[in-house]
């Protein structure tokens, strides 16, 4: 009577077979598999949850195939935690029983974390989708955990140009970090929150709802703000060694997404010139860096020289020049020199111009001189 490892053993295996296409296949193996797992949390207990799971390996070019069932046979055998701990075992038996050099996972799950509303206290469970990606090549391991935590934004031209109130939505920062020692999910979770305009919550009553509101108004950002503050907020924390973070705002007020994106450290970037020009602030730059400055709002100088909030707005934006007749006002608010703004406005002041006329060569030999480069110390 033949065994089931006997009848087996008596089928081709097309997969052993040698193939002649000189390819090597980066990745091969299965995805979307659904599979339970348990998460450990940073109170060092277990969060049971559902996965989708990939595993591949690499393939070299001289075989025709890999054992798609040795996978989830793997899997099998450490069915239950998946952790830093767990995944080199699952990955090196990967590499043995496939005779692979490289293998890699990806498991993405979502993962669940009691909150409590700002006022009420109410408690309820919040939803993070979570993922991690692990690579052994050789005896390298290379381990990324990836967090997208959903928040609420306003934006913060809106509530500048706005009587009251201002354009508010929700917004999915995505973490990618690589780290030694161990980063917990909650770590990610609480960094990103905090620089939100305000967090979500699943369980709102009303006197949490006028606080998160207010406290979103009072904590206006742009998608450049959240990745800038987010990179700041965690680079720093002990064994972080490479981020990436994304930020999406799902935009009330248009059909598509407003995004920014920083991956840190950045690569390094060319060696500065031996010689290089005097960099001179864009118009709208300058006067927003010294709006900041004074701790002038938008709205406040927008009165102050004559247009309305949304036209500065745009003006500090890059989007439209100056008019001619806001630069002498805005170099009085300011007590500055008014041919100076003028010509940071790009308009000539009549004096100018009269000395120019006296003498166009002078002007001409001084610009000459001027436009020429300096050698940097």
């Amino acid at each position: 009577m033949n065994t089931p490892d006997a009848a087996r053993h008596s089928l081709p295996d097309h997969a052993n077979e040698p193939d002649d296409r000189a390819l090597d296949i980066d990745q091969v193996g299965i995805i979307g598999l659904s599979y339970p797992i348990s998460v450990w949390d940073r109170a060092r207990k277990l969060q049971h949850t559902v996965a989708k799971i990939g595993l591949t390996v690499g393939l070299p070019q001289r075989f025709k195939g890999t054992h798609m069932s040795r996978f989830v046979e793997i899997l099998n055998e450490h069915r239950g935690e998946l952790s830093l701990g767990t995944v080199p075992l699952i990955l090196a038996e990967v590499q043995r029983r496939l005779n692979a050099d490289d293998a890699f996972i990806d498991v993405a799950f979502p993962y669940f974390m009691e909150r409590h509303a700002p006022v009420s206290g109410a408690a309820s469970l919040m939803e993070y989708l979570c993922a991690f990606h692990a690579a052994l090549r050789g005896p390298a391991l290379e381990f990324t955990l990836k967090v997208t935590v959903p928040v609420k934004t306003l934006c913060p031209c809106s509530k500048a140009v706005s009587q009251y109130g201002a354009h508010n939505q929700r917004g999915l920062i995505t973490v990618e970090a690589r780290f030694d020692g161990m980063l917990w999910i909650e770590d990610i979770v609480e960094a990103v929150e905090s620089c939100a305009s305000s967090p979500l919550y699943a369980l709102l009553k009303r006197e949490d709802e006028k606080y998160v509101t207010e406290k979103a108004y009072e904590n206006p950002r742009f998608v450049e703000d959240l990745v800038r503050n987010v990179v700041i907020a965690l680079r720093d924390r002990e064994g972080v060694r490479w981020l990436r973070v994304s930020a999406e705002n799902i935009e009330s007020i248009h059909n598509h997404s407003a995004f920014a994106q920083i991956t840190w450290p950045s690569a390094s970037p060319p060696p500065p010139s031996p010689i290089a020009r005097r960099r001179e602030l864009p118009l709208g730059e300058w006067i927003r860096l010294q709006r900041a400055e004074r701790g002038v709002t938008q709205r406040e100088l927008a009165e102050a020289i004559g247009l309305s909030a949304s036209a500065l707005c745009r003006v500090e934006r890059g989007e439209r020049p100056l008019p001619a007749e806001a630069a002498p006002r805005l170099a009085r608010a300011w007590g500055l020199d008014e041919a100076r703004v003028l010509l940071r406005a790009g308009v000539v002041p009549p004096a100018l111009l009269r000395r120019v006329a006296e003498d166009p060569e002078g002007f001409f030999a001084w610009a000459q001189t001027a436009a020429e480069p300096t050698l940097q110390e």
